[in-house]
């Protein structure tokens, strides 16, 4: 049986028995929040797994680490990047993002503080910058960008902090932008709503 063992193992519902084929002397089943000091020497001989947004709200339970090993996870927690989980056998391994497709749409457009809006009412991933917003592609999102005919442009990198768009308005920081008349959402003719 080779290593990357192909899932046809799938069949029978993926009962967790001594013959489910996985090796189950090591689980990684305890998750230490990256903000939590760890000793260095404990880190020496982590290894690095790499999860995308989705996978780091719910850890497959066969992760694939950096140096190509597959690891066994039994968590029930979302991890974030920097968080480190630990086995049952004392063997740690940090989380970072994966790369992933992303779809990056630039600020200015008329629809983006809608289209915003819309992907914090959706839980969508999205993250925000000096030119725009980063968003983890998805029909649902690229059905929405164009309902607003929105340009965006798509790339392949790690989605990091996600930012709620709805809590950036506020309180950011306590000097205004001049960007603080944006969403008083003054109704003419031109403001983009079906009146």
């Amino acid at each position: 049986m080779s290593a990357d063992h192909s899932h046809d193992h799938d069949h029978h519902g993926h009962k967790h028995g001594p013959d489910c084929g996985h090796n189950h002397d090591v689980v990684y089943n305890k998750v230490v929040k990256a903000n939590h000091k760890v000793a260095a020497v404990l880190l020496r001989n982590a290894k690095t797994i790499e999860l995308t947004f989705d996978e780091r709200q719910e850890v497959p339970h066969d992760v694939k680490a950096t140096d190509g090993s597959t690891l066994i996870c039994h968590l029930h927690d979302t991890v974030e990047v920097g968080d480190k989980l630990v086995s049952n056998t004392n063997e740690w391994a940090i989380v970072a993002a994966a790369q992933e497709e992303l779809f990056e749409v630039a600020r200015g457009q008329k629809g983006f503080e809608e289209f915003l809006h819309v992907a914090g009412l959706n839980f969508w991933p999205a993250q925000l910058n000096d030119t725009g917003a980063r968003v983890v592609a998805s029909h649902e999102c690229m059905h929405m960008l164009e309902h607003f005919e929105l340009k965006f442009s798509t790339l392949t990198a790690p989605m990091l902090e996600i930012v709620a768009p709805e809590l950036k308005h506020q309180d950011c920081c306590d000097h205004d932008h001049g960007h603080a008349h944006s969403h008083e959402h003054k109704h003419g003719p031109d403001c983009g709503h079906d009146h």
